[in-house]
């Protein structure tokens, strides 16, 4: 067996898919936000902030690697609570308060309207954006790139010339794997292939653990992941090796994956699988640097007030180098540099650099 060592922490290894410490499945049954906070009865907006607070107190994975008295940050907001009216201005409190964290995965969601979730994040840094959604959908429009739904919310994909390519917005529990397992099966004969998860976040690390290995050459390590176990800050799993797991027909001929300061959380753990791999090389800029995830099996939320709920990461990923991911992100093999004025052209420079990185590759 395979060991590391993490501040005198083992590490495990666990077959893809699958989590065998009973402390994993005791935190992602508990999907109430009173449990194990417990209080009496919410009758004002200063017991919301309390809640909130224990919540993290007790559930919230990286307070060694963030510089935050979690005390101190109580006091203050339960004064500032004092003055609060509304619930509008209740959900503005808790955003500041837990985006003292700087957690990307730290966020309010709103289910109020059934056709659309509105998400409120805790923390929103200035990015360098190397990636316009609606530039790059009008580029592809050219190839007939279609989402996988009608709503797009997870992947879709085209052919540029004779390479397919393939964007992935977000990884979610519901992400449809086999679907995206036969498409690209249905490319095998392609001479390379270009993936896009620039735009790329979610929570669930199922489809980030699931997919790589549609790719890989052999048994890999993927990425690690820590959770959080007890109500001491300090109570930590220990380091649980993911591996990836090569399907018989793995598409191994060269992949381009594109990365950039937008995407984060899961889709980091699913950029530190494929760039263990020697035929993909990874383009663009430094990932997000948010690997901190609320789930495994599924995005964890915690009810707050009628439709809003809160997430609360209690697991964190780490590289298969064992860096961590949060406050970091992940680096490219190659930079491309983009700038505002590109994408006021209806330039895409990294998505341009793939197509023509990849034609010469595979021209060899």
């Amino acid at each position: 067996m395979v060991r590391f060592m993490y501040r005198n922490k083992s590490v495990y290894r666990t077959k893809a898919g699958y989590i065998v410490i009973s402390i994993l499945l005791s935190l992602i049954l508990s999907s109430c936000i009173d449990n194990p906070p417990t209080h009496p009865e919410i009758s004002d907006y200063k017991s919301y902030v309390e809640l909130v607070w224990e919540l993290y107190d007790q559930k919230y994975v990286s307070f060694d690697e963030k510089d935050v008295n979690w005390d101190a940050v109580l006091d203050e907001y339960r004064r500032l609570a004092e003055d609060v009216d509304s619930f509008d201005e209740l959900k503005d409190l808790i955003i500041e308060m837990v985006g003292t964290l700087e957690d990307k995965n730290a966020f309010l969601e709103d289910w109020y309207f059934a056709a659309e979730t509105f998400y409120f994040p805790t923390y929103s840094p200035e990015i360098e954006i190397n990636c316009d959604d609606s530039v790059l959908m009008e580029l592809l429009e050219t190839w007939n790139f279609q989402w996988d739904s009608p709503s797009g919310l997870m992947w879709g994909h085209c052919v540029i010339d004779t390479i397919p390519y393939f964007a992935v917005r977000r990884f979610e529990y519901f992400f449809t794997f086999q679907g995206f397992s036969n498409e690209v099966q249905n490319h095998l004969d392609a001479p390379g292939m270009i993936i896009d998860t620039r735009m790329s976040d979610g929570t669930s690390l199922v489809p980030a653990e699931q997919i790589p290995g549609i790719f890989a050459d052999q048994v890999r390590t993927s990425f690690l992941t820590q959770y959080r176990t007890g109500p001491e800050h300090d109570d930590l799993s220990e380091l649980i090796i993911h591996e990836t797991f090569a399907r018989y027909w793995a598409f191994n001929k060269p992949i381009v994956f594109l990365v950039g300061e937008q995407n984060f959380g899961a889709s980091e753990a699913f950029t530190s699988a494929m760039g263990q791999m020697p035929h993909v090389t990874i383009i663009g800029d430094t990932t997000g640097g948010g690997g901190n995830t609320p789930g495994y099996f599924n995005q964890r939320y915690w009810p707050l007030w009628e439709d809003f709920n809160i997430t609360c990461p209690f697991a964190r990923v780490f590289t298969a180098d064992t860096v961590l991911i949060e406050g970091n992100g992940i680096l490219p093999d190659i930079y491309v540099q983009t700038t505002p004025s590109d994408f006021l052209a209806g330039h895409d420079p990294v998505l341009e650099y793939a197509i023509e990185w990849i034609a010469e590759e595979t021209a060899r």
